[in-house]
């Protein structure tokens, strides 16, 4: 992604679309804990990531599907008892 498209506010993003290949709402799904977990451990994701991230700044069922994630484990609610 250039650093043209980073700067420009989400919601705009959302419309252009990312500026590098991204993936398919099934391949987010399918990748969305393990992603989730390197962003709680502290890694930037989105680097570690960029196809994924490209698919969360572009699409907002699946950024829903991210931030209810990231605040369930968050909350302390997702961790085994």
């Amino acid at each position: 992604m250039s650093s043209h498209r980073r700067q420009l506010p989400r919601w705009l993003t959302g419309i252009l679309g990312p500026g590098e290949p991204e993936l398919s709402c099934e391949e987010c799904f399918e990748q969305l804990d393990h992603y989730v977990e390197l962003e709680l451990s502290g890694v930037d994701a989105a680097v570690a990531s960029s196809a994924m991230g490209a698919h969360l700044a572009g699409c907002p069922a699946c950024r829903e599907e991210h931030d209810d994630l990231l605040a369930f484990l968050r909350s302390g609610e997702g961790k085994a008892q």
